[in-house]
């Protein structure tokens, strides 16, 4: 649930750049990540990892997830440096 938020807000965040009202760019956000096929993504790589990583240490796991994000981020204009 929080990834798929992360995903959502950071959207969001570029989506009110020239748009009017919060409420309604987050509406649409959530409406974006659910039908652009995104959610389902997410919710398979995370399935994925946390059955392959049952008994990994929680940096790893953590990194994983991460990971999930930033390649199912919906907007590709932000560029993050991770370690």
């Amino acid at each position: 649930m929080i990834k798929g938020c992360l995903i959502v807000y950071e959207y969001s965040y570029f989506c009110l750049h020239g748009r009017g009202n919060s409420q309604d760019v987050i509406a649409l956000s959530v409406t974006q990540y659910e039908e652009s096929g995104t959610q389902a993504n997410v919710f398979q790589d995370l399935q994925q990892v946390l059955q392959e990583h049952e008994y990994s240490d929680n940096v790893t796991v953590k990194k994983l997830i991460l990971d999930i994000i930033l390649r199912n981020r919906m907007c590709k204009l932000l560029v993050l440096d991770y370690i």
